[in-house]
């Protein structure tokens, strides 16, 4: 007995161990990949891409531009992704499906789709009588980030809700709350931390578009070229230590947002 006991705790230690060594191994693998980028770079190199002002340029473009597309995304993504939370309403599920297709579709066929949308109304008219033209612009550059990113917040929303007991509304509503007051002073108190959480996921994949751009704004120095647009750009110019230098600072981004996702949302951290 002693023997199989023994054999049994071996056994028992053998899949942690090896979990464990498959996470170690991977982490490690990215390690690599941005120290080799770095030491590819070298210091001098590094001080000279870092501190050039067209840098920071498409650094603040990508942050400003994902931080308006987030803003817009959420304010539509709360709503939308309580009623999926909370309400049962005929085609739910086919309603559902149709917010999904930005997340399972790809963004180059939301950007190509787009050339048909703003052709129509409303965007014809803030063209024609507001002279508000979006497309190879800014503007063009924050609607496809939305475009993208809605779904997501949507999504993300609901499963912030989805943690949240609905008997709490319901003892806020037999108390004589409305539900306008139970939103507000019920569910999004406890649901906050989840949606801060959600709010900076959805803002790393706003800074990440690009392919929705490359289609439907184009790149102008400048203008348009957010970070990881930018990278392409330069990638087919031969611009490597421009590609190099953005890549570091698209993932020291990426860390950070996904790091700071994990502390404010704490237990309700979706990933």
């Amino acid at each position: 007995m002693p023997a199989v006991n023994g054999l049994k705790t071996a056994q028992g230690r053998v899949w942690p161990a090896l979990c464990v060594t498959l996470m170690i191994v991977s982490i490690g693998f990215y390690i690599l990949m941005v120290a080799s980028n770095w030491l590819y770079l070298g210091w001098g190199d590094t001080l000279y891409f870092f501190s050039h002002p067209r840098m920071w340029q498409r650094f603040w473009l990508t942050v400003w531009t994902a931080t308006l597309s987030t803003a817009i995304s959420i304010f539509i993504g709360i709503p939308a992704g309580y009623a999926l939370s909370r309400y049962s309403f005929p085609a739910r599920n086919l309603l559902a499906s149709i917010i999904d297709l930005p997340i399972v579709v790809s963004p180059a066929v939301i950007g190509a789709f787009l050339f048909g949308i703003t052709t129509r109304f409303p965007f014809d008219v803030l063209s024609s009588h507001f002279d508000i033209y979006i497309g190879r612009n800014v503007s063009g550059v924050i609607l496809v980030q939305f475009t993208v990113t809605c779904a997501f917040s949507a999504r993300l929303m609901k499963a912030a809700f989805d943690m949240i007991p609905p008997r709490y509304e319901a003892v806020s509503l037999s108390l004589g709350a409305s539900h306008f007051r139970t939103f507000f002073k019920v569910v999004l108190p406890m649901a906050k931390n989840g949606i801060i959480a959600s709010m900076i996921v959805v803002w790393a994949r706003a800074a990440a578009e690009w392919e929705g751009l490359m289609l439907f704004v184009g790149a102008t120095e400048g203008h348009t070229d957010i970070m990881p647009f930018a990278i392409y750009l330069d990638w087919n110019a031969g611009m490597m230590g421009w590609v190099v230098s953005m890549t570091i600072v698209c993932i020291l981004m990426a860390i950070t947002a996904m790091a700071a996702m994990r502390i404010i949302g704490g237990r309700s951290a979706l990933w």
